[in-house]
């Protein structure tokens, strides 16, 4: 009778072992998409805010102006972009039904794309020129080059993920054998 607890005890033990080694799942693997989509974008939010706080050298006073700007700078660059995403979602659709699709709609629906970046590039212009009201020249100048410099550290930051994820050009890794490439005499 021993003998059988101490059997059950070491596999119990033994199964705790073995589970506490394996790798939590990850959050976008249990989350829905959606909930992971809100939270990144407010992540993005709070980061964004923080290092441009610390980009700029944002005194308080600055600070109190200048977010509330920012803000609503952010919140119409977002209707634009989701007019813009409408625009291609109705050309998809359009293309999907090839008989109604004609030379006009595509004429019309690029004019108004090309329309909606430009007003895109003139609030971004604006808003860059009247932060000189609040902002020094060397940090309006920062601002300006803030939102390329972000993106190229997304970027890299995004490749790292891909790589630690086991990912190759935005694409899942095949594992076990090289599929459909076998080593010919050139390889």
């Amino acid at each position: 009778m021993r003998i059988l607890y101490l059997i059950i005890t070491l596999l119990i033990i033994i199964t705790q072992s073995m589970l506490s080694a394996q790798e939590p799942p990850l959050v976008e693997e249990v989350l829905p998409d959606s909930l992971i989509e809100e939270d990144n974008k407010k992540d993005m939010e709070t980061m964004m805010i923080w290092k441009l706080t610390e980009e700029l050298d944002l005194q308080v006073e600055q600070a109190d102006k200048f977010f509330p700007r920012f803000r609503e700078h952010r919140k119409a660059i977002d209707e634009i972009k989701n007019k813009e995403r409408a625009l291609g979602k109705s050309l998809n659709k359009n293309m999907e039904n090839k008989d109604k699709l004609t030379g006009a709609e595509v004429n019309k629906i690029i004019k108004e794309s090309t329309a909606l970046r430009k007003k895109m590039a003139d609030l971004e212009e604006k808003f860059l020129l009247e932060s000189g009201e609040i902002l020094d020249p060397n940090q309006q100048a920062k601002l300006g080059l803030f939102k390329h410099k972000m993106m190229k550290n997304m970027k890299g930051k995004m490749k790292k993920r891909q790589k630690r994820r086991g990912m190759k050009d935005g694409k899942k890794a095949k594992r076990g054998k090289k599929h459909g490439k076998r080593r010919g005499y050139w390889n």
